[in-house]
């Protein structure tokens, strides 16, 4: 049965509906702090008919504490403030006035209740989606679907966010050029390997992801599309705390996890540790079919293909981190993240050949290797308030990656009567041994200064600097009648260096009461050298970045960024080391490959966390990875990055959260675009306007006995890529939860793709012909598209947790690591 998914004109028609809901005539304003007049957000805030208590409408304090409720009556109503910890709060009957209906609360004073204030740590709950000047905060901790998954299933289902499981690659907002940071650091690796460091990392660990779309000054320029950066939890700031979890699941196969942390903090020290153990035992691939006509087969041919992969992939996380006091004004502290894993992967290749005028027959080839991973990223930060108006932050840091990725193919072929048979092209061998080995090791210099001219400028400055050195050997051998022979075109030992320091400054300027603006600029001076190329990449450029912030009024802001980033090629997007999947085609870099400009200007309204914005972007030679191509003989196909010309777009994007009832929360986000781009790699130069669509969703509903229930989702409409097009897909989840009482902890149930949808259907030259006539259609399947994903989670924070969280540890962070 084919299902009908929304057209693009009635998914406007609908989100501009909502949009409306805001259009009221009547509204009640007012704010919620303590007894020390410290805003409380996310405080839940209610309306009721004062006569009868019918619930007319509810809200959450936004991040300053404020709220707005809308209603289509005058009353007379009351208010209910309800925040875990302090005592519920409700405020006198009052009636709104038909001449001016608008109604000022004031205040609203909460209380703190001893007896729940234990509780608070544990189960408060932030917003979904919050939005900052510099995109969006996604409070993943706040999703039943967070327990037991690993970080990328967890990024695969944030607003905005693509993951190209085939390809490794990910997107933002429709974008390539994503950069990736660990608590502020970037994680210096090339996109495939940070999404096998994401695959093994357990998201019971990550307090929060930062969609970061319009960086300052102060971030790395590189990540054209934007940054993601995954902030992991934090520590007590006093006393002691023990956290547990340990989750079974099974989907194809089994599924497991534990995660045990201890955090520690007295008034001088903080002390975080964590281990974390991850288990998945998978199954994905793809399939489908296509007509060709490459020189190296002497005839065109019809290929039915597939490949099907069985990953056994097993993780140990550690995580270390420590804080202490050297005096009032002078932190030192340190991280250590420790990462090994070793995934065992068996991939089943079967192709079926029809070439013209030679006999039919099909392959079979197995393929098993074993791929050995370990990660160290460690930093030693000092931080230093000079005086009351000035700081000074010193931030060094080392990484250390290595993967030592062996693999063996065995290969059978058959006749049409399934009879051994051995075929003409000598290209055909009976098997072949591949070896990689490769080691990254980054050291990262960082110097920020900070200092408050006056009650209305504040400066930012800083310096870092870098230098990595990385080192590939690798080489594949062919077996031919029982000796194995190097492919000469294969083996190599690839060094490269790399350099960058780079100079930023930015100031905050508060123009008057209602509006700031932020000015930025960055400089970076970044080199490249490798062994296999006689002239070094580099790049000396100037990036500026603009924002400007209104305040409409007490909960409406409109916000105008501007800002330049470039993405520059990884460094196995150049290297000219060659590998295989198939004899008829060679996977390589592209040393010619240049990096990506992007300059972007957006306009952004935002009101009680509805948000709805406008992006105009132009991207000159963008980076498009696994392309079609041949060799300069035209000879052989050959798989690369390669640069679109351009590529412009112009979107919209909407967050529309609905409290529609004191239990029920829906949040809504939507990224719809124009997009027009050019490429010149094809055979004839190609053109492509298109229309862009996804949308995510979550909703929670508080149900009673401390239960929780979350139904969760997303969609990406059809969409292009390079020579390529890509059919609409997405996946529905859904979790429950439920929590003891006398802190006994929270147990669980997730299931993942409810309607078992990862299922992707992938033209191959469907945007322009590409060489040797290839037409092709494929099919990947994710795990959760073959059986659905069942995850059982048990987690339980136990110890001293009456101590609370210094308010300002947050900030204080976030400021140090970026």
């Amino acid at each position: 049965m084919k299902v009908k998914y929304l057209t693009s004109k009635n998914l406007w028609v609908s989100l501009m509906l909502i949009a409306e809901i805001s259009q009221v005539l009547a509204q009640v304003r007012g704010k919620v702090s303590d007894v020390q007049d410290n805003p409380i957000p996310f405080a839940n805030v209610v309306l009721y008919q004062a006569s009868d208590t019918t619930l007319v409408t509810g809200a959450i304090t936004d991040d300053e504490g404020y709220f707005s409720l809308d209603s289509s009556g005058l009353g007379p109503f009351r208010v209910r403030v309800t925040y875990l910890g302090f005592a519920d709060h409700y405020t006198e009957p009052f009636t709104l006035d038909a001449g001016s209906p608008s109604w000022q609360l004031g205040t609203l004073v909460l209380t703190e209740n001893v007896n729940e204030l234990d509780e608070v740590v544990l189960q408060a709950r932030r917003d979904w989606v919050q939005r900052t000047p510099e995109g969006q905060v996604i409070n993943v901790q706040s999703s039943v679907m967070t327990k037991g998954s690993n970080a990328l299933q967890l990024l695969e289902r944030l607003p905005g966010v693509i993951l190209d499981r085939r390809d490794d690659q990910f997107s933002l907002n429709g974008q390539s050029g994503v950069t990736v940071l660990f608590n502020g650091r970037r994680v210096s690796m090339s996109m495939e390997d940070v999404m096998a460091l994401l695959e093994s990392t357990l998201a019971d660990n990550i307090e929060k992801v930062e969609l970061i779309t319009s960086p300052s000054a102060k971030y790395d320029a590189d990540g054209g599309a934007g940054i993601i950066n995954i902030v992991f939890k934090k520590g007590m700031n006093e006393g002691s705390q023990w956290n547990y979890s340990a989750s079974l699941g099974y989907g194809y196969w089994e599924k497991a996890s534990t995660s045990l942390g201890y955090s520690f903090g007295t008034e001088k020290m903080h002390l975080n540790t964590n281990y974390s153990l991850f288990h998945d035992h998978s199954k994905n691939g793809f399939e489908g079919s296509g007509t060709s006509f490459q020189p190296i087969l002497g005839a065109p041919s019809q290929t039915i293909f597939s490949t099907y992969f069985n990953n056994n992939n097993t993780a140990h996380n550690v995580n270390l981190g420590m804080g202490y006091d050297i005096s009032p004004k002078v932190e030192l502290g340190g991280e250590l993240t420790l990462n090994f894993s070793k995934n065992r992967s068996v991939s089943n290749v079967n192709n079926q050949r029809i070439i013209e005028a030679q006999d039919y027959f099909r392959s079979h080839l197995v393929s098993e290797g074993t791929a050995t991973k370990t990660n160290v990223i460690s930093s030693l930060y000092l931080t230093n308030n000079l005086t009351d108006h000035s700081s000074f932050g010193v931030d060094l840091s080392y990484l250390n990656y290595t993967n030592d990725s062996p693999a063996t193919t065995k290969s059978e072929y058959f006749d049409i009567n399934d009879e051994p048979y051995d075929p003409e092209n000598e290209i055909f061998t009976d098997g072949n041994r591949g070896f990689s080995e490769s080691t990254i090791q980054l050291g990262v210099l960082k110097l920020d200064y900070s200092h408050t001219f006056n009650d209305k400028v504040e400066g930012e400055f800083g310096f870092k600097g870098s230098y990595s050195d990385n080192t590939n050997d690798s080489k594949i051998e062919t077996l031919v009648e029982d000796e194995w022979i190097v492919d000469s075109r294969s083996q190599s030992l690839i060094e490269s260096d790399e350099t960058l320091w780079a100079l930023y400054s930015q100031f905050h300027v508060q123009l008057h009461e209602k509006a700031k603006v932020n000015l930025g600029l960055r400089y970076e001076d970044w080199r490249r050298t490798l062994s296999t190329s006689e002239e070094d990449f580099a790049i000396r450029q100037f990036f500026p970045s603009v924002s400007y912030q209104y305040q409409l009024s007490e909960n409406k802001q409109l916000n105008l960024n501007y800002h330049r980033r470039i993405s520059r090629p990884a460094y196995s997007d150049l290297v000219t080391s060659l590998y295989y999947n198939d004899p008829t085609a060679i996977f390589t870099g592209n040393p010619m490959l240049r990096p990506g400009i992007t300059n972007t200007l957006q306009l952004e309204y935002v009101k009680n966390g509805f948000s709805m914005g406008l992006s105009l972007q132009k991207e000159i030679d963008p980076i498009i990875r696994y392309q079609l191509t041949s060799t300069p003989q035209n000879d052989i196909l050959v798989v690369s990055p390669q640069n679109a010309d351009e590529q412009k777009s112009i979107g919209v994007f909407l967050n529309v959260p609905v409290q529609w009832a004191p239990w029920a929360r829906l949040n809504v986000s939507s990224t719809s675009a124009i997009r027009d781009y050019k490429i010149s790699y094809s055979p004839n130069p190609a053109a492509k306007t298109y229309f862009y669509q996804s949308l995510n969703f979550n909703q929670s509903i508080k149900l009673p006995w401390q239960m929780d229930v979350e139904l969760s989702g997303w969609y990406n409409f059809d969409h292009y890529n390079g020579t390529n097009s890509t059919e609409g897909f997405g996946v529905m989840n859904f979790g429950v939860s439920k929590q003891f009482k006398n802190d006994w902890g929270t147990l669980q149930l997730s299931v993942s793709d409810v309607f078992r949808s990862l299922d992707i259907h992938t033209h191959i030259s469907g945007m322009t012909p590409i060489v040797f006539d290839i037409d092709t259609r494929s099919r990947y399947r994710d795990e959760s598209a073959f059986t659905r994903i069942f995850r059982l989670t048990y987690s339980r924070s136990f110890g001293g947790n009456a101590n609370k969280k210094s308010r300002n540890l947050e900030k204080e962070e976030f400021n140090r690591v970026n």
